[in-house]
């Protein structure tokens, strides 16, 4: 362990919903007094409150890409971050670039993950660059460890033996800039997410039909899902909230008096903040270790399987949901 007063690094180069797994991390951290700085994708570096984090460094390299120009743009970036003197880097992520940085950045303790015999010759290769590893399932562990719990791990030289905080009041502000206006309406994501998880269309405008049964209804949607959004809003008759920006697309989630969305960030921005969710995931034979490690994590929730009459039990769950 360094003499200096701890300062740490954490590099989480992934989605919006994998960068708030680290918020009871942060908490913690926070609690301590650490100052904490995060290396951030441009896509998430504004999921945080200002108040979470002392600064947020967005990474512009490519990810999983070991060009030599890549290469030089990462050294480039830990040579800048090597002035803040980090006492720890905690490398968040799987992709190879956060080990690079991290080695760039040189504080004296590096800890990141190890799949063991899972992948051993990346294993091999991580030890070399790290001072120190925790070891992570290659594939859905079996024991089946939320993802707050698995980054929870990386900083135990740090904070001990403490758990990961469930409290929303204490995580909310991490994640919302101000705290909004309460809203009574129900909100259902509209992205497209669920196209992704092979949910069809026609699914989604039957999710929002059977949920607009339960009170006043919101449907909101990121502007960059225009046309998506503009398919839904023909087909349910409704108008859906498009946003551009991040902090209020944040607020209009933590205001909501439910959210119903699939597995994604939305779903992640309430399982953080305390907003009630249900939560859709695809099926599939992995279904209940992904539901494990992608649960809302402080909210109270339901999570749905996307299989026949799903709609029908997603409205039903919220209902339930709602009269707890």
């Amino acid at each position: 362990m360094p003499e200096l007063s701890p300062s740490v690094l954490i590099i989480r180069l992934d989605a919006i919903g994998d960068a708030l797994a680290l918020t009871p991390l942060l908490a913690a951290l926070r609690s301590r007094g650490i100052p904490v700085d995060v290396v951030l994708r441009e896509s998430n570096a504004g999921i945080f409150a200002p108040q979470a984090l002392r600064r947020s460094i967005i990474a512009r390299f490519q990810l999983r890409s070991s060009s030599h120009s890549n290469r030089s743009e990462i050294e480039a970036l830990g040579q800048s971050l090597r002035a803040n003197a980090y006492s720890h880097t905690l490398v968040a992520t799987e992709d190879p670039s956060g080990y690079r940085l991290a080695q760039a950045v040189a504080a004296p303790v590096r800890i990141g993950f190890v799949n063991g015999w899972g992948k051993p010759i990346k294993t091999l290769w991580s030890r070399r660059l790290l001072t120190g590893t925790v070891y992570r399932s290659a594939d859905l562990d079996p024991a089946a460890p939320h993802e707050c719990e698995v980054l929870f791990r990386l900083a135990a030289s740090l904070i001990g033996d403490e758990k990961p905080s469930r409290d929303a009041a204490k995580l909310r502000p991490l994640v919302l800039e101000s705290e909004p206006v309460p809203d009574d309406r129900i909100t259902i994501q509209i992205t497209e997410k669920w196209q992704r998880l092979g949910i069809p269309a026609s699914d989604v405008v039957e999710l929002v039909r059977r949920v607009a049964a339960n009170g006043p209804l919101q449907l909101v949607s990121a502007q960059r899902e225009e046309r998506y959004a503009q398919r839904i809003a023909e087909s349910t008759r409704l108008r859906v909230v498009r946003f551009n920006d991040l902090a209020q697309w944040k607020a209009a989630i933590g205001a909501a008096a439910a959210l119903v969305a699939p597995d994604s960030g939305a779903m992640h921005v309430a399982g953080m903040v305390g907003t009630p969710v249900v939560g859709i995931f695809p099926p599939g034979r992995n279904y209940p270790l992904q539901v494990a490690r992608w649960a809302p994590w402080a909210a109270p929730h339901r999570t749905i399987r996307a299989d026949d009459g799903w709609a029908v039990r997603a409205a039903d769950a919220l209902r339930t949901l709602l009269s707890a």
